[in-house]
């Protein structure tokens, strides 16, 4: 067919208010074509006054009025009462109209009752009405059945190569059409017919590939939002619509949600070169996006009713469904492979405690991390480890610096399956690296792990020559859609098996693996060095104090103090006994210091007996005998909770920490403000921490913030003038403990009114 004799693309190009051929129809207004097809009249309704402004002309084969009488006049004049009483209930429920239509109306045209499908969408602050013939011979009750049939059918299926094919034979069954394809696209958008149900005497189109140029991006976001589209007839000469000269200005209508939208030129011309005469197509959406078509193609005119429409739309949603369950029955089953995959190599990095070892060896190793992989390559701090058949060294460098260049700071990642296209010196590794897949361990982009796929010679069956067409007519030159569909086959070379986006998302999860097991590494080397620094300084301290052999002179002093006692207390007066009691108090008091820094040195030295340890059990015990010590543990109200877990500890350091916290309340408790003492015991299960916290309170003032650190340090009191002073090391024994089982210790004013809360977290001690 040569475009001059195309009646029906050249009356929409005389009317379309864009000049459009395929050089630009990817930009092309496709919803301002202000033009309906043949098959329905539309009227565009003022939501408030209920005005017909936009009208289409051929309103008197539907409505029987002429679009002059219709336009600027009230829609009740127009239209039938059962319809216009629908309209308040379409407007007030959360579904709109797509729960009534289509609202069946009696039209009376020269003499004939006739019945006309209505079908009302909102579109902003206007109502779109289309109005189009009733199928007489429609049995709805049939469909119905048809319908639930279909459904359980294609819920049954499993296997993909049967749901495609099966439910293409279930829609032409129900739609009567000629040819219906299941057509799917590429992450380019190329479309391929997988699957095709046909009648026997037209040739199979099965496995033939389109370009994307077939169905331009407006088109295909129009379908998610209008699931189906039907051209009615590619040889009917369509309606202009005709805008209300009361309007402000001159704009052109909105026609997204319009079934009868018209139609493309160019996609006119192209369904005249296919000789295809009806068309309908009922989008395939898959987690958001456009993953296809149904495709349906007829090779003479049709009427196809909007309930019928309606049942294909329907199947199209629930094909959609359970291809979305599939799919991700299929990502979950890979997903999981993949994760054992990645958790068994950050398990390998981790007893390894060796990047290069964790993700090049054992069961699990980059090299087989993804299917079809044939090399691998790891650059941490300027050294380089490959696998299998991967490039050379300086070359894969090269290929990483101009990846350097060229990514954005934040990209994690860089993938491509023919690299070459891009990096011709890797044009050499198509055989062996025609795909790449890059990620960034650092900000810098200056290690990565790189994985590499073998390229592939494909063969591609178009659909007719990819090309643009050279239109001439006998007044202009412009492309057009191509006038040939004859099979055409082309070799590609120089390309790998694409990256998935599921292989995408195990890399980037390995990335963070990678990077916790550095973080984790340069942790532990951190709190070695703090722990050393610290063990440093108390080692410091604690020879400076010992090494003046401080026990031998107070045994002597302590001694002496006894003889004079002894032999000479009768003839001491009342003052020499003060100062001989304050001497043996100081004795006594210096050597509970001693005991303390000794007992310090041995929490930081010797490994750990950890076991489970019953708390409650351990706190009475410590309780008796310092009840024994602190005479005045009498007059105190002491309470230990009976829901106290047990602890992975070790149960020697777990005793003297709970020893130290509760001699230290006893020391300190003060009588609240009713005048009481009071010492409590108890735990609680910490929602962010995820672990229990243990906790020792007592009555008495709080502890000012500026102090609730410096109390945990060696020698540290924050007043020397309370009369059970201490020496200032018990506390720093406690946060030495806690520390060693890999918890925390802090005070706070909360509980009975200064409380420690510690918590151990064992389970992560390496023996």
């Amino acid at each position: 067919m040569s475009l001059s004799s195309d009646p029906v693309a050249q009356s929409i190009r005389e009317v379309y208010p864009y000049p459009v051929d395929l050089e630009n129809c990817d930009v092309e207004p496709l919803r301002h074509i202000q033009v309906v097809q043949a098959h329905a009249c539309l009227l565009a309704v003022e939501i408030d006054s209920l005005i017909v402004r936009y009208v289409s002309e051929n309103t008197l084969s539907f409505l029987g009025k002429p679009w002059e009488e219709i336009i600027d006049a009230h829609v009740d004049t127009v239209l039938s009462a059962e319809v216009i009483g629908q309209i308040p209930l379409g407007l007030g429920r959360t579904g709109g109209f797509d729960t009534i239509n289509p609202i069946l109306s009696m039209v009376k045209i020269s003499g004939k009752q006739l019945m006309r499908n209505v079908i009302i969408h909102r579109t902003d602050d206007l109502l779109l009405i289309e109005v189009e013939a009733r199928d007489s011979n429609l049995q709805t009750a049939q469909y119905q059945q048809l319908l639930a049939r279909s459904i359980s059918r294609i819920q049954n299926i499993t296997d993909p190569n049967i749901l495609f094919p099966d439910t293409a034979l279930i829609i032409k069954q129900i739609s009567g059409y000629d040819r219906v394809m299941v057509y799917q696209f590429d992450k380019d958008y190329n479309g391929e017919v997988i699957a095709e149900a046909r009648n026997e005497t037209l040739e199979s189109f099965e496995g033939l590939r389109y370009p994307h140029t077939d169905i331009p991006k407006q088109a295909r976001e129009l379908y998610l939002t209008n699931r189906i589209r039907l051209i009615s007839s590619a040889g009917e000469v369509p309606a202009r619509i005709q805008q209300s000269t009361q309007l402000p200005q001159a704009a052109p209508l909105d026609l997204t949600l319009a079934g009868s939208r018209g139609v493309s030129p160019v996609h006119l011309e192209y369904l005249g070169y296919m000789g295809v005469n009806n068309s309908l197509s009922v989008a395939i959406v898959l987690r958001g996006k456009l993953w296809g078509l149904f495709a349906l193609h007829h090779y003479s005119p049709r009427h196809i009713d909007y309930e019928v429409r309606n049942v294909l739309m329907f199947i199209g949603e629930i094909f959609s469904g359970h291809l979305s369950l599939q799919a991700a029955n299929r990502y979950r089953e890979q997903t999981l492979t993949r994760k054992l995959a990645r958790l068994a190599i950050g398990e390998q990095i981790t007893k390894t405690r060796d990047i290069f070892a964790g993700l090049t060896t054992g069961n699990y190793s980059l090299l087989n991390m993804f299917p079809g992989t044939s090399g691998t390559a790891v650059y941490f701090e300027g050294r380089m480890e490959r696998q299998g058949d991967a490039p050379d060294e300086a070359d894969i460098l090269a290929l990483a610096g101009w990846i350097r260049e060229h990514a954005a700071f934040q990209d994690l990642y860089y993938e491509s399956d023919s690299v070459s296209k891009v990096f011709p010196p890797f044009a050499a590794y198509c055989d062996s690296a025609a795909g790449v897949m890059m990620i960034f361990l650092d900000a810098t982009h200056n290690d990565w792990i790189c994985w590499f796929r073998p390229g592939m010679v494909q063969q591609i069956s178009w659909g007719g020559k990819p090309n643009k067409q050279l239109v001439v007519t006998d007044t202009s030159r412009r492309l057009g859609p191509r006038q040939s569909f004859a099979r055409y086959v082309q070799t590609v070379e120089g390309c790998s098996a694409p990256w998935t986006d599921g292989e995408i998302d195990t890399a980037l999860a390995l990335r963070i693996t990678v990077i916790n097991s550095l973080m984790q590494r340069y942790t532990e080397v951190k709190e070695i060095n703090e722990r050393l620094q610290k063990a440093y300084e108390d080692l410091e301290s604690f020879s400076y104090t010992v090494s003046h052999d401080l026990r031998a002179p107070l045994r002597a002093i302590n001694g002496y103090a006894e003889i004079l006692e002894e032999e000479y207390g009768e003839e001491l007066n009342d003052d020499a006994k003060t100062l001989l009691g304050g001497i043996q108090r100081g004795v006594e008091q210096m050597n509970s210091f001693i005991t303390d820094i000794l007992e310090l040195s041995r929490v930081g030295s010797g490994g750990l007996q950890l076991k489970t340890t019953a708390v409650i059990p351990l706190i009475q015990d410590v309780l008796l005998e310092l009840n024994l010590v602190y005479l005045r543990s009498r007059k105190i109200a002491i309470h230990v909770d009976e829901q106290i877990p047990p602890v992975v500890a070790d149960p020697r350091l777990l005793r003297q920490l709970y020893t130290n916290l509760l001699s230290n309340s006893l020391k300190y408790v003060l009588p609240d403000a009713q005048g009481e003492l009071a010492i409590r015991a108890g735990a609680y299960f910490d929602e962010e921490l995820q672990c229990t916290v243990y906790t020792v309170s007592n009555t008495g003032p709080e502890i000012p913030v500026e102090y609730r650190r410096s109390i945990f340090q060696m020698f540290s009191r924050m007043s020397s003038n309370h009369e059970s002073e201490g020496t200032g090391v018990g506390l720093a024994i406690v946060e030495r403990i806690v520390e060693r089982h890999m918890g925390k210790v802090w005070v706070d004013d909360t509980g009975l009114g200064v409380t420690f809360h510690f918590y151990l977290k064992s389970e992560h001690i390496t023996q």
